[in-house]
Parts: C-alpha cells; structure tokens; sequence
C-alpha cells in the first residue's frame, strides 16, 4: 500500500489548480534525488508524492523513481519546500542530520573515555612505520569552558613496544607530566592547557631523571621534554601540535552546516608532518547518508592553502605569514577524514583519515585512526 506521505489538510500540500503550479522539465541525466537535492528538499521521496498529487495520469513517476528525458515535474515553491522539510524532520526521514543551529554541538561527551589511535607512514605506498597510543580524556568540571584532564600511555611502535631503557623512560615521563587538564571552550577548540602540579617542581622531578637513565639519548631526550614543559604557554603549544589533539580539539565544531548537510569552508592545522610545522588546509565537511541510524558520519576534504615550500615547513623557527599567498613552489597536499559520532550526544565514536604531499619527487602519505574504546 502506498504511503501517504504528505497532509492533505496542510494549505502548502492542498492540490493548486494547474494554471498555479510551478512546472520543471527534467533534463538528461537528471534524477529525483539530484533535482530533490537542488530545490533543497530534504527527500526525494517526498517530490515524487508531491508531483505525482498534481500531476497528469500519464505523468505519474513510479514508485521506483523513474523520470524520463522532459518529464513535466510539479515542484514546490519555496513556502511549500520549508515546510514539507519541516514535516520530514518530524517524521525522521530526512537524508542527513539537523544540527542544532547548524553547528555539531560540543557538550562534556563529546571527547570522554579512552581511545586508541594508529598512525602509519608510507613513501609511495611502501609503509614505513606505524605508531600506536592510548588516549584518555576525564571531563573534571565546567565553569566557562569544559576543564577535561588528559593523559596518553601504551605507546608502541612497529607493532612492539619500545626496547626496555625507553620504555622506563616513557613511564617516568608519563608519571610526572600527566594529566594535564586541558582547558576547551564551548564551541570545542582548545584554549589552555594547566599542569597538575607547579611547573618548577615538574621541571626538578624530569630533570631528576637523568640520575636513573644515564647516556647521550636519555640525556637529549629529558631536555627536550623539559623544553616543551617550560611554561603553561610552550605546553599549550605542544599540545596543539598533537594530531589528535588538532582532529579532536579544532574548528570542527564550529562549522555552519546548510540544509543539504554541507559546511561552509573553513582553514585549519594540521600536523600530519610532525615535528614539521602545521600545515594550513582549507577544509570542507559534508553529512554522508545515514547507513546506520545509531551514528552520524561526516566526511571531511581538504587541500593545503600554505604558502610554504617543504623546506620552509620543517624550519619551524619561521612565523607563519597571513598575508602570502600560496605560489609555483608551495607544497601540494591533500586530507581527508571521516568522522563517525553518537547520533545522540554527538560523542565521538571513530576517526579515520588520510594524507598525501609530494616531497622531492615521491608521494609520502600518512594515515590516522582513532577509535573509542568500549567501556
């Protein structure tokens, strides 16, 4: 039995007289979905009602959507299209999710729980290595922004973890450094970064270090962490050079969505090169169909809009310029994303991403994902 999709009694679904109808003719090529998607209605099931409500006996589009080159369609105008839109919202049967406000909502589940993350490296598709680490976020409190204490362990590298020495390193390091909280606003992006303990008393435990771990690498490498745990500032900055962090933490949450589930472009960094600089992409999100009501998925494009050559991008003692645009010699990369969330409270589930640049006549590309972890 067919079902009756639009109310009768609604004026903007009444039948109209003929001479008052607004008519389209179908070009080749074109579909229900596509000619629904470009009057920006929300399903194409709900034109084919429409029409075929108004329409001639020999025009009347089967249930299989079928339309034929010059098929006479009966469209909505405006008035009509927002409120059939509003009608199939109600009734949850629109192709991609309404955000509150056009923008995914960040809330105190949007990050919490524990994750693991993946990353590989690859030089013209031959893997090069493969990174994997835990992350762990706890929402603490929320007074102008959302304070979440955040900390990272079970780092491996190839597969293994590290050789013994490191390992008792990195273990050191993680009792000392962490959690640090991490300061975020409402709309996601991170703001501030506080230490759980005084950074001087920090700075005397990591530097104690070395009485236990002994030779030039355990040397380096505690000056380095020292460096980078310096002061609240140098910290904040580390840390949005954290992948995950600039995937988790960004303008994600602070795109405009349209009615056909696409953002407005937006610029933002990421750190696919690390210890490179951020590389500056321009970025575009789009709702992908639903597959499974439980989730929400959006796919994220991208392609660097850097002024910069490789060369200037690993001299990270270089300001970035605003005003320079990109030219013949400016690296060439590309970024794609897909990011599952809870259809319910917009937490993350999964991220899965890629990245490729041509460097010196090969093509390096980078992998990321990101998956919650049950419990």
């Amino acid at each position: 039995m067919k079902k009756n999709i639009l109310i009768g009694k609604d004026p903007a679904h009444r039948i109209d007289p003929i001479e008052k109808q607004n008519f389209y003719l179908v070009k080749s090529g074109e579909t229900l979905e596509s000619i629904a998607r470009d009057l920006m209605l929300e399903n194409h099931e709900y034109l084919r009602e429409y029409h075929n409500k108004r329409c001639s006996f020999l025009d009347i589009i089967p249930e299989n959507g079928a339309l034929r080159f010059l098929h006479k369609l009966c469209i909505p105008d405006e008035r009509e299209i927002l409120t059939i839109n509003s009608l199939i919202r109600e009734r949850g049967k629109g192709w991609y999710k309404q955000f509150p406000k056009g923008k995914i909502p960040f809330n105190r589940r949007s990050v919490l729980g524990d994750y693991r993350v993946k990353q590989t490296e690859s030089d013209d598709r031959v893997q090069k290595s493969e990174y994997a680490y835990s992350l762990h976020f706890n929402h603490i409190k929320e007074e102008k922004g959302h304070y979440i204490h955040f900390s990272m362990s079970d780092f491996e590298k190839d597969g293994e973890e590290p050789g013994e020495k490191i390992s008792n390193l990195a273990s050191a390091f993680v009792k000392i450094i962490y959690p640090i909280t991490l300061i975020v606003d409402r709309s996601g992006e991170l703001i501030a970064a506080e230490t759980h303990k005084e950074i001087p008393e920090m700075m005397s435990e990591i530097e104690s270090l070395k009485n236990y771990h002994q030779g030039f690498y355990a040397s380096s490498h505690i000056d380095h962490m020292k460096a980078k745990m310096a002061t609240p500032q140098i910290i904040y900055n580390s840390l949005k050079k954290i992948l995950p962090i600039q995937f988790l933490f960004s303008l994600f949450y602070q795109a405009d969505y349209n009615i056909k589930g696409t953002a407005v472009p937006y610029t933002d960094d990421f750190s696919w090169l690390a210890p490179a600089s951020p590389v500056k992409m321009e970025l575009l999100n789009h709702t992908l169909p639903e597959r499974d009501s439980r989730f929400i998925e959006i796919l994220q494009t991208g392609k660097s809009v850097d002024y910069r050559t490789i060369e200037e991008l690993y001299n990270t003692d270089l300001e970035y310029e605003e005003e320079t645009k990109p030219h013949l010699q400016s690296l060439t990369a590309n970024h794609s994303a897909i990011y599952t969330l809870n259809a319910e409270d917009f937490s993350v589930q999964k991220i899965k991403a890629e990245f490729d640049i041509q460097i010196a006549g090969y093509e390096k590309s980078m992998t990321f994902e990101l998956e919650k972890l049950a419990g």
